[in-house]
């Protein structure tokens, strides 16, 4: 169990590193525990797009919006679980190109 915490705590420090590189204006929440991180995007963010966006790119993830009856400040739901430490920047390249596009599409009144 020690051992299990430290990859899973591994690989949190890892997104967390990556988002704050690549995707500065999300706001990792949260506790430092579990197998996921909440990251909040910015207000004027169409979540619905960047989950479109980041499916098409292959990225499994979910909105909070997905998950709650009220409105509410966009953000995604960002696992880790089940993904190498290694594999992980990749990852958060990925999704910010899909956020980069769902930004695109949001200017020109489509869909991502």
């Amino acid at each position: 169990l020690r051992r299990t915490r430290g990859v899973y705590r591994r690989r949190r420090d890892t997104l967390v590193a990556a988002l704050a590189a690549r995707l500065p204006d999300w706001e990792p929440a949260g506790i430092a525990a579990g197998l996921h991180l909440v990251a909040l995007l910015p207000p004027e963010s169409d979540e619905a797009a960047l989950l479109a966006a980041a499916r098409d790119r292959g990225i499994a993830l979910s909105g909070l919006a997905e998950h709650s009856v009220a409105p509410r400040r966009p953000a995604l739901l960002l696992g880790y679980g089940r993904i190498a430490e290694a594999a992980i920047a990749a990852g958060v390249e990925e999704l910010a190109a899909g956020y980069a596009a769902a930004g695109r599409a949001r200017r020109r009144g489509g869909s991502a």
